[in-house]
């Protein structure tokens, strides 16, 4: 990394840390958040919740609020052991539900309805929030989501942990981002995805990777009762080495299990589309939220 990008890089994060809010959720555990808001001072604008992947912290949702927050109040947070938020040991007894609880306190501190988007690990934590009828969930929208983690990438788990080992973090980021990120990105932004991913805690992506085989397909799909929206990359068949996207056709299959959901096909070969076409996945959260509000 260049000097001048290095310098950028830290100054961009000293200004986040003194703008974060910080909520403690449980004993020893606190969550970071920051909130985007430029909406009209007489309105009282939607808030949407952000929740990102593995490897990630609230910037991965960077690209989604120029969009978002003109008309929402966007909260992008730091899920338990990423950003700002309390680290997690590598072995640590990590669970969906641990970090669904997090936001569920992290919500009710908020107060009121919450949109909330997912992608990647926090679709999973979304899903679970959304299968326990949290209250105060107005929507969900799922912006890239593994239906069964344990099933796409159980296999990979050992590999990885030995890519972390091995290369650190920024290694494992760098052999996984083309089965990642498809051909949607140019070559400089897919470096930027490296060097960020690569800077998150080894402990908390380790523990996240021992976490994976043990989740499989929901089985309370059918109890999700929020207005629900899954954003889905139309791709076509190009295997690669840590392939994650999955077809139309499986995203169907599992989507249709919830009541009154839609499908929204994007036109795009990744599976972390939430990074690769930001404005688009905003563009069609911010009109899901509103179509579902009037």
């Amino acid at each position: 990394m260049l000097a001048s990008e290095e310098h950028a890089r830290v100054g961009a994060l000293r200004a986040r840390r003194a703008t974060a809010h910080h909520v403690t959720v449980a004993p020893g555990v606190d969550i970071a958040y920051v909130v985007d808001d430029y909406t009209d001072g007489w309105t009282t604008p939607p808030v949407v919740m952000l929740l990102h992947g593995i490897g990630e912290s609230a910037e991965a949702f960077a690209g989604w609020a120029p969009r978002l927050a003109r008309h929402c109040r966007v909260v992008r947070v730091d899920l338990r052991g990423y950003g700002l938020s309390s680290p997690v040991d590598e072995h640590a007894a990590l669970s969906i539900e641990a970090m669904a609880d997090d936001i569920d306190a992290l919500a009710a501190r908020l107060g009121g309805a919450i949109h909330v988007v997912g992608a990647k690990l926090g679709a999973q934590v979304a899903l679970a929030l959304a299968q326990r009828g949290a209250p105060w969930m107005a929507s969900l929208t799922l912006a890239g989501v593994l239906i069964s983690p344990g099933g796409a990438l159980g296999k990979w788990v050992d590999d990885w942990l030995r890519l972390v080992d091995r290369s650190g973090v920024e290694g494992w980021a760098r052999a996984t981002m083309p089965g990642r990120m498809g051909s949607a990105l140019t070559p400089q932004a897919m470096e930027w995805w490296t060097r960020y991913m690569g800077e998150a805690p080894a402990g908390a992506v380790k523990a996240c990777f021992r976490m994976l085989p043990r989740l499989a397909e929901p089985s309370r799909l059918e109890a999700i009762r929020c207005p629900t929206q899954v954003i889905v990359a139309v791709q076509p068949e190009r295997p690669g080495a840590y392939d994650q996207r999955q077809s139309v056709a499986e995203v169907r299959r599992w989507q249709s299990r919830i009541p009154g959901s839609a499908l929204v096909e994007l036109q795009a070969d990744s599976y972390h589309i939430a990074a690769t076409h930001p404005d688009a996945c905003a563009a069609l959260t911010l009109s899901f939220i509103e179509r579902i509000s009037s």
